[in-house]
């Protein structure tokens, strides 16, 4: 087991957490026939037809395995009641989970209207004590705030209309707002997940259980490596590996989904430090890891900070290993958006996803920095057509449904 000093010295508890993957068989049977019992009524309703309705379940189930490489439904994590399957898919049952499989199945269907994100990652501030190497708003940061809290809560409701299942909170340092956070998630409407993307800093016991409480379903933390030294120098505070292993802990107790977040580097990329990374994220019981491409933006921009294929492929096979293989049941989901980019092409600029910045405008994606336009000023029918003429900057856009 990888321990450290600064964590036991955090006075938490014990760094390892119980694990949240579902590895029952009987459990796990039961998930699957309450999925497909969901899906099937969902299509069912717009067909009529008993056979109809299969035939458009297993073009799902085709699409969504050409995508990710691994059988629909093969791991599962379950957290305060709720499965989880994938990062940007609401944990099931519940409305968002409801609403997302219904958008999803309206794309096998002419005529069937386009509404509905699967996620929006909204920037809530510019503000952050932190001096990562990578940050993609390092020209923007620590800027004076332009969204009151009622802009929060007018931009999320537009959002929540229209169908939006997953709305993530990010920064700058999100927890900077904390009490504006609480307004925001006491407000919301039902029908969507809403998630937190920290570096760590500001997450207390207390308030892991208030979020929870107020409406929280996760936490996505920062956590570049898995040796502490090496990650507070990534992120340039002093702290930051302590913070970070502390908010997962308290989300964990708190009963919030986690996920640690690794900006995956030239010169991290190798097989004995991905493992010990999920070493860590096992061990630290959170439902997710995600692996990141760096991407030239930001403070990376101009760089050479792009994968190798050969780096590429090490993270694809880790991927495809830990997510569908026995000998790794019980460790974390991993989601990389690099395998299904390079397979069906971006998600973003409002096929799925786009990105709104602290000043309120849109983005492709967090990394396609072009700003589109204000989200307060249009509907977010037509701000979705004006994310569509536009596509990303590394990938080509989504060529499936």
């Amino acid at each position: 087991m990888i321990h450290n000093e600064a964590i036991v010295m955090a006075s938490v508890g014990d760094l390892k957490q119980s694990s949240p993957i579902v590895t029952g068989k009987v459990e796990m049977v039961r998930f699957r026939i309450r999925v497909f019992i969901q899906l099937f009524k969902i299509v069912f309703r717009k067909t009529g037809n008993a056979i109809i309705a299969l035939k458009s379940i297993l073009s799902i189930k085709h699409k969504y395995e050409t995508i990710f490489g691994e059988q629909f439904l093969t791991k599962v994590a379950k957290v305060d009641g709720r499965y989880f399957w994938r990062l940007a898919a609401p944990g099931f049952p519940s409305k968002a989970s409801r609403l997302m499989q219904t958008h999803e199945s309206n794309r096998f269907f002419p005529g069937e209207p386009r509404k509905g994100l699967r996620s929006l990652i909204f920037s809530i501030t510019n503000k952050c004590p932190l001096n990562c190497q990578h940050c993609f708003e390092w020209y923007n940061l620590n800027k004076e705030e332009k969204l009151e809290t009622e802009d929060l809560i007018q931009i999320v409701h537009k959002y929540q209309d229209f169908g939006t299942t997953q709305i993530m909170l990010s920064g700058g340092e999100p927890m900077l707002r904390v009490n504006d956070i609480y307004k925001l998630l006491t407000a919301a409407k039902d029908g969507t997940d809403f998630w937190i993307i920290t570096s760590g800093l500001g997450m207390t016991k207390e308030r892991a259980q208030k979020l929870k409480n107020a409406g929280l379903t996760g936490i996505m933390v920062s956590l570049d490596h898995y040796e502490e030294e090496k990650h507070n120098s990534f992120r340039g505070f002093e702290n930051a590996y302590h913070s970070a292993i502390e908010a997962i802990i308290y989300a964990n107790e708190a009963g919030l989904v986690t996920t640690i977040s690794l900006c995956a580097t030239k010169a991290f990329v190798t097989h004995e430090n991905l493992i010990s990374y999920m070493e860590l994220a096992k061990e630290l019981g959170v439902t997710f890891v995600q692996i990141l491409e760096p991407r030239a933006v930001g403070r990376y921009k101009g760089k050479d900070i792009s994968l190798n294929e050969k780096q590429q492929e090490l993270i694809q096979n880790i991927y495809l290993e830990y997510n569908s293989s026995k000998m790794f049941a019980d460790y974390p989901l991993i989601h990389y958006l690099g395998y299904h980019q390079r397979k069906a092409g971006c998600f973003g600029a409002g096929d799925r996803f786009f990105y709104i910045d602290a000043e309120g405008d849109a983005h492709v994606c967090p990394y396609c920095t072009n700003k589109i336009a204000s989200v307060l000023e249009y509907t977010a029918k037509d701000m979705i057509g004006l994310l569509n003429q536009h596509s990303c900057h590394v990938f080509e856009k989504n060529s499936y449904l």
